[in-house]
């Protein structure tokens, strides 16, 4: 019985599909991720309107502020409102999948089966034949013996393969695309910055 043909056996694992799948899989998970981004964005930072364009979606903020007048040195307070794209305020997620490791292991065993059988048979048959003559006895007897005997050895090979893959995904956050970054710098351009009225403070009645 010729001795399992180990290289062949290895030869026939899909090492494509075993390694590709997992890479696949980041792959896909990247471009997810990064479609998220942008859906993100666009459903969070633009309006949807009926007619007309997108519009970035802003946030107000009031406060007041206390200035002095150089001239008179009295004060007043000053009101403000200060809008804000909500893009700016927020964390736009931006992840991808940094490393990918595959640890792949095969182990392939031979055990050789070995069997024999035996078979053994044996056998007696007398057969006696006589009488009397003047007191003496005359006779005769046959004797067969029949004996058999068989055997029969089998043997064989036999391959036992055993797979263990581990798969370790490590993913981080990553700074915004280039167009993103622009996006920014175009919304802090929008940020505005509005005086009100003010009540004068300090002034004598």
């Amino acid at each position: 019985m010729p001795s399992p043909n180990f290289p062949a056996e290895l030869a026939s694992i899909p090492y494509e599909e075993v390694i590709g799948t997992p890479l696949r899989a980041a792959v896909e998970a990247n471009a997810s991720a990064s479609m998220t981004a942008a859906e993100f964005i666009r459903e969070v930072g633009f309006t949807e309107p009926v007619v007309g364009e997108a519009e970035p979606v802003t946030v107000d903020f009031a406060y007041e502020r206390r200035e002095v007048d150089p001239e008179t040195g009295s004060e007043r307070i000053e009101s403000h409102t200060m809008t804000v794209p909500l893009l700016l305020l927020i964390h736009v997620p931006y992840f991808e999948v940094e490393t990918v490791s595959i640890d792949f292991n095969v182990k392939l065993n031979s055990v050789e089966a070995f069997s024999r059988s035996t078979e053994f048979e044996f056998g007696v048959d007398n057969e006696t034949e006589g009488g009397f003559d003047l007191g003496f006895i005359d006779g005769k007897t046959k004797t067969s013996v029949n004996m058999s005997y068989q055997s029969s050895t089998r043997r064989g090979h036999e391959v036992e393969r055993t797979y263990d893959q581990r798969v370790h995904v490590e993913a981080g956050s990553i700074d915004p695309p280039e167009g993103v970054s622009k996006l920014f710098s175009a919304l802090e351009t929008t940020i505005t910055d509005v005086t009100g009225d003010g009540d004068d403070a300090g002034e004598e009645e």
